[in-house]
């Protein structure tokens, strides 16, 4: 896990040289280009976190309409950055300025593709990570294995989560909620979210361990049994 982290910090630290050299026709001397690269980091941040969240939507509409936000204010970050570097180094002179790094279409692209690339590069790394996903329950932060965690019941104005060694965490998360954080469960009920790896479709009802059985309501009777279909 740390050996992970030390090797996408170095990523990142290539990526602001990669970028310097693309600035150092503007500022001239290349630890200027650099430094002012390093500023363009959280706006990297930024777009991941809001690449990250609209892939957690799953309505296109609100999903377009966050990617579009984060967008730009990754955009706003970086003219933050770009400018800062334009008037501390070259005290605004216009005559040294090139405007292809204030180019939205560059500046998405170039932080789009080293987004794209560490994803790519790290991505054995992320998924041998366990998926967590953290509630609050008996008023303190509970940090829960997602391949632990069998079904969500339920209760009306609370939910309980109910996990493979028998516990149980009661917690104030809406199950419509659980299930837009939980895209790979199932929804098998108004008052059951459930993990499919651990179940089992048993006519009506699905068949959760050995003895327990969840009932399949009507309206989600056809989604359940095309799961569970071959």
């Amino acid at each position: 896990m740390q050996r992970n982290h030390f090797y996408k910090i170095l990523y990142w630290l290539s990526f602001t040289l990669l970028i310097a050299l693309l600035f150092n026709h503007t500022f001239g001397e290349y630890w200027q280009s650099w430094v002012t690269s390093i500023l363009l980091l959280p706006s990297v941040v930024v777009l991941k976190y809001g690449i990250e969240k609209s892939r957690l939507q799953t309505n296109k509409l609100r999903r377009g309409v966050l990617f579009f936000f984060w967008g730009i204010l990754c955009l706003y970050l970086s003219y933050i950055a770009i400018i800062a570097g334009y008037w501390y180094f070259l005290e605004l002179n216009a005559d040294t300025f090139d405007m292809v790094i204030v180019n939205p279409v560059f500046i998405w692209i170039s932080l789009g593709f080293f987004i794209f690339l560490e994803q790519m590069i790290f991505k054995k790394g992320v998924e041998t990570e366990p998926l967590t996903i953290s509630i609050f329950s008996d008023r303190k932060k509970t940090i829960l294995q997602v391949e632990q965690l069998v079904y969500v019941e339920s209760r009306g104005d609370f939910t309980i989560a109910h996990l493979e060694n028998g516990k149980t965490f009661k917690n104030n998360v809406k199950i419509s909620q659980w299930e837009k954080r939980l895209p790979d469960f199932l929804r098998i009920h108004r008052a059951f979210l459930v993990n499919p790896s651990k179940a089992t479709l048993h006519g009506n009802s699905v068949r959760i361990g050995s003895n327990e059985e969840l009932p399949v309501s009507r309206s989600y009777k056809r989604k359940v049994g095309e799961h569970f279909t071959p």
